[in-house]
């Protein structure tokens, strides 16, 4: 099918700075980042925030003594050479690290046939370590132990869903580079069009997205609608 040739992309990834900001109503920080990994990445929510709770405390500036960093630890330069990334800065975008570590989990899930003890294994040993072991190691289990007690915790009071992310035609980045980094993303996935950024009049960004001549695939198509595009048959 073919869309009109420009419109703006409808996607919410306004993060959130800490946990006791004033007035929130989401418990922990970035959680718009979270429910948009999910929903990107078919990884439960709950899964992703007790990941990041157990690797950095929520803290989007941790860095490890194995040269981890983020929120979601991702390790450089192995892990995040993988994952697409070419500088070590860009680990420390909170929105891109939490996307980045639900891709990875989602690769490792794959991998493992769905088991989560073994791809939060993978996770933490790194993926070549766990698959050359048919019996997990100790410290491997005590990592997925820990990571589904806090799973457990999470779902318990929070198992937030996606809510429709559309606010009419234009959708505005507080930061250039984070808008920036959830464009790189979309033109990862999406074949059938392209995706820059301009400046918003308030002083945000938007992210556009600019449909190809040969327009876009049912595949793309159904992976905008996860991303909360509901009328893409009416652009």
């Amino acid at each position: 099918m073919k869309l009109s040739n420009r419109f703006l992309i409808t996607i919410l990834c306004s993060a959130l700075s800490s946990l006791a900001t004033a007035g929130t109503t989401s418990p922990y920080p970035y959680q718009s980042c979270f429910e948009i990994a999910s929903k990107m990445h078919q990884v439960p929510v709950d899964l992703l925030l007790a990941v990041a709770s157990v690797e950095s405390a929520m803290n989007a500036n941790a860095r490890s003594n194995k040269n981890a960093h983020g929120i979601m630890q991702i390790q450089w330069p192995g892990t995040a050479r993988h994952l697409g990334v070419k500088r070590l800065s860009e680990l420390y975008n909170p929105c891109l690290n939490i996307e980045l570590g639900a891709r990875y989990l989602r690769e490792l899930l794959d991998g493992s046939n769905g088991d989560v003890e073994r791809a939060l294994a993978a996770y933490n040993y790194g993926p070549g370590r766990i698959s050359r072991s048919p019996v997990l190691p100790e410290g491997a289990r005590g990592y997925a132990n820990k990571v589904a007690i806090q799973q457990n915790r999470i779902g318990a009071t929070t198992r937030v869903a996606l809510k429709s992310l559309h606010t009419g035609n234009q959708v505005r980045f507080d930061s250039r580079r984070r808008a920036q980094g959830f464009a790189d993303s979309l033109n990862s996935r999406i074949s059938g069009a392209s995706f820059d950024t301009q400046a918003a009049q308030d002083g945000g960004y938007l992210v556009l997205m600019a449909i190809k001549e040969s327009g876009l695939s049912s595949t793309d198509v159904s992976t905008l609608q996860t991303l909360g595009w509901n009328d893409l048959g009416a652009q």
